[in-house]
């Protein structure tokens, strides 16, 4: 919806402009042709001012334009917004396209949960995203000398999961990306995704977190910066570093969860960043990535790649790879920034089926109540909820509504006689050939009989 309206209101301002540089040119063309003469001049000063007056006007209206424009988007005042340049609108328009902005969409899943994976794609083609498959991998298979420094201290399911990472990650440094958003196979995100991350897009260029300013290139190229390693949008739990309180970001979001659909740890994180009471539900955040728990949605810079193949990799790995992550956040080795409430939910139907990681059930056989009684947290409008509703179909209710009603012929008296009269001669037809046949038959033993003797 943020899109359909700034989309709108950019045609509203640029066809205003141009109708003020229309009548700009023809007052100033009605001054150039003027003769200055006694008859002429108090026309001339009331072209004069009229042409004076437009040009403030036009000027004001320039202001007011890029005011409008911008009061979808807030800043961390809580009270005031965001006006976005023209350039940082075209630019943010990027995340309406297949990867919502990034150089690509990846997701993880292990190669047996194909009906994980069938319902990513259905996702992202209802939804217009584009994702690309990686395989997940079994712990229990990587070879010994595969295995990073210290890899004892992880289980084979944890194993597996850092192996799966790691494998996005190089994905992304053997492409042309400059960013990579990575997702886990089990997620659900706002219908309306597009618009959240064209308003994030907004704040990320305008972002008040950053150390440097934004290069050229940046600014051109990247809807979201480059100055991160890691952003997270899709973390199970967060805590915030409450000694940076000073660094959070706060804006308007018409797709944020209202707070009885928001997870109540994340409804008191927006409380320690000062959103509160009637602003829950209104308001998202972008804080300094503190304590983030799970890998179910996060982007990734090339460098930040380079950096965790480096630390989690190369020098070797001394726990989960969330928990690992979190202390190198916490040692500042990598850079982050977390997006609260976040932009994608576990989707969860009870059961084995909710992990490939932990057997959340003992028994492997209870597998849920299926998608169509799933449910996930902290999204306003869950898109695979939605997704039932837009794919919906009723063929013979529209076959009603578009076509009236008509009796079905019925046959008379006449039709019936001659369909019986039709009925009657094919059997009499019917019982000569078998008469004839039967005749044939006697004629051929006879033959055979007198050849016989």
């Amino acid at each position: 919806m943020a899109g359909v309206l700034s989309e709108k209101a950019r045609d509203l301002v640029v066809s205003s402009r141009d109708r003020y540089k229309r009548l700009e040119y023809q007052a100033r063309g009605k001054l150039g042709s003027l003769n200055w003469t006694n008859r002429r001049i108090w026309v001339t000063v009331v072209l004069s001012l009229t042409t004076l007056g437009l040009i403030i006007s036009g000027v004001i209206f320039t202001q007011a334009s890029d005011l409008v424009l911008g009061l979808a988007s807030g800043d961390g005042d809580l009270g005031k917004n965001v006006i976005a340049t023209p350039r940082e609108r075209v630019l943010a328009m990027k995340a309406q396209n297949s990867t919502l902005g990034f150089g690509g969409i990846a997701y993880l899943s292990m190669p047996y949960r194909t009906d994980r994976q069938d319902a990513l794609e259905l996702l992202g083609s209802v939804y217009n995203l584009n994702f690309t498959y990686i395989a997940g991998v079994d712990g229990n298979e990587i070879p010994e000398k595969s295995k990073p420094l210290h890899y004892y201290w992880l289980r084979p399911p944890e194993l597996g999961c850092w192996r799966a990472h790691v494998d996005a990650w190089r994905h992304l440094l053997e492409s042309d990306f400059e960013t990579l958003l990575v997702l886990e196979d089990d997620v659900d995100f706002d219908a309306n995704v597009h618009d959240i991350f064209e308003l994030l897009s907004i704040q990320m260029q305008n972002n008040k977190l950053r150390t440097e300013k934004s290069t050229k290139h940046e600014a051109r190229t990247a809807p979201y910066g480059l100055d991160w390693d890691v952003l997270y949008v899709g973390q199970c739990t967060d805590q915030a570093n409450e000694n940076r309180l000073d660094l959070v970001q706060i804006y308007d979001d018409p797709n944020v969860p209202s707070r009885a659909q928001t997870y109540n740890h994340f409804t008191g994180m927006l409380e320690t960043f000062g959103v509160r009471k009637g602003n829950v539900g209104k308001k998202r955040t972008i804080s300094p990535t503190w304590s983030p728990v799970c890998t179910m949605g996060y982007a990734i810079t090339r460098k930040g790649a380079e950096r965790l193949i480096l630390d989690l990799s190369y020098r070797g790995i001394t726990a989960a790879i969330d928990i690992d992550i979190i202390r190198k956040l916490k040692q500042g080795i990598i850079r982050g920034y977390s997006i609260t409430p976040p932009l994608f939910s576990a989707w969860r139907v009870g059961g084995a089926k909710d992990s490939d990681n932990q057997g959340l059930e003992k028994d492997q056989t209870k597998l849920g109540l299926g998608n169509l009684h799933g449910y996930s947290l902290s999204l306003k409008t869950s898109a695979r909820k939605d997704m039932v509703s837009r794919l919906a179909l009723n063929n013979w209710d529209d076959v009603d509504r578009v076509f009236a009603a008509r009796p079905n012929p019925q046959p008379t008296k006449e039709m019936l006689e001659e369909e019986e009269e039709e009925i009657r001669k094919a059997e009499i037809e019917r019982q000569e050939k078998d008469a004839e046949w039967n005749a044939t038959k006697l004629e051929m033993g006879r033959v055979m009989e007198e050849w016989g003797g």
